[in-house]
């Protein structure tokens, strides 16, 4: 009677991986999957060829992978196969059968026998939730630090105003400049506002639908000096249309602000015109236009990114005001050669 035959590494290591919950495989030397489990089977959808052959070359043919995410996983696996690391985790984004995307973490170790290498165990765990919530994370500190500069810089000059007519106020008792601290803070309270808008998601943006005339909208905001003052030879022109459907106090605030910056940036006497068309709310101008520049033309809505010096937050509120419509800002070349900026998606009300 023959004694039982010894089971190799490579079977033991299977039948472990076959036990685990988590999608798992086993590799030999040569980087070929020798074993997969069932859940790594029902997770990718994958076909038996994909899923036996040579990792990762197999699945970057298939379109499954990236060539750079295979290459992260072939220096991984490789370190693992030469002896330079007991244990190896690699994040990789995977496309499965059905098209979705998913993010993973592969933890590599080795299968050894008799003092050689001769495999590897990957054990993959699924961690786009835990990688969405770090994104989100490191975008939601990225605005605070941006907001946290945007406020402590360019509240001093308001602010500063506005406590030195207070104080030339006290000292002569003069209230003729307290009109002019007025105005400062009136402009600190309109940043404020501004900074809670692209303090928050525009999901958690309450809106209200209502009907906006907005030819009254641009009387409005220019009448205001709340967008900056209107220059000597300046026009603002509005063009033939009826209300549009939106939020009146945002729409105001957007409109507002591409007026503001069509009279800062379209010349010494620019034309401006404000109306709907069938793309939407756009505001449009006959000045030296957009930036030759494309990098330059991409970064314009950037919060803090401002072409003049300014605050670098007018088109950054705009875009994050269409946002919370589920509208979007498009900027492109105006039929007189200038900038113009549409806000896609708002409609004429019926």
């Amino acid at each position: 009677m023959e004694p039982p035959s010894e089971s190799s590494p490579i079977d033991h290591a299977e039948s472990i991986v076959n036990a685990l919950g988590d999608g798992a495989y086993v590799l030999d030397a040569d980087r070929t999957r020798v074993f997969v489990n069932e859940r790594l089977r029902e997770v990718t959808g994958f076909d038996e060829a994909v899923l036996h052959g040579r990792h990762p070359e197999r699945l970057v043919e298939a379109g499954y992978w990236s060539a750079e995410t295979g290459g992260r996983y072939r220096a991984a696996v490789e370190r693992v196969l030469d002896g330079e690391a007991d244990d190896e985790r690699v994040q990789l984004t995977t496309t499965l059968a059905d098209g979705s995307d998913v993010t993973t973490e592969t933890r590599l170790t080795p299968i050894e026998n008799d003092g050689s290498i001769v495999g590897a165990v990957g054990v993959i765990r699924d961690v786009t939730e835990r990688v969405e919530r770090e994104r989100e994370l490191k975008r939601l500190n990225e605005r605070l630090e941006r907001l946290a500069g945007f406020l402590s810089h360019d509240l001093r000059n308001p602010l500063s105003v506005a406590r030195g007519y207070v104080d030339l106020a006290r000292e002569t008792d003069e209230t003729e400049g307290l009109a002019a601290a007025e105005d400062a803070l009136d402009r600190i309270e309109t940043m404020i506002d501004e900074a809670l808008v692209m303090a928050r998601e525009p999901e958690a943006i309450e809106t209200e639908d209502a009907a906006v005339d907005l030819a009254e909208l641009a009387a409005d905001c220019l009448e205001s000096g709340d967008f900056g003052d209107c220059p000597p030879d300046a026009d603002l022109v509005v063009d033939e249309a009826g209300p549009v459907t939106g939020d009146p106090t945002l729409l105001r605030r957007a409109t507002g602000n591409l007026i503001g910056n069509a009279f800062e940036y379209g010349g010494d006497a620019p034309t401006v015109r404000v109306g709907v068309d069938d793309r939407g709310v756009y505001v449009a101008d006959d000045g030296p236009g957009l930036p030759d520049d494309e990098q330059a033309r991409a970064a314009l809505t950037d919060f803090g990114v401002s072409p003049g010096g300014g605050t670098g937050i007018g088109l950054a509120i705009v875009q994050r005001v269409a946002a919370a419509h589920d509208w979007t800002l498009e900027i492109d070349e105006s039929a007189a050669g200038g900038f113009r900026a549409t806000l896609v998606g708002a409609e004429p009300t019926a």
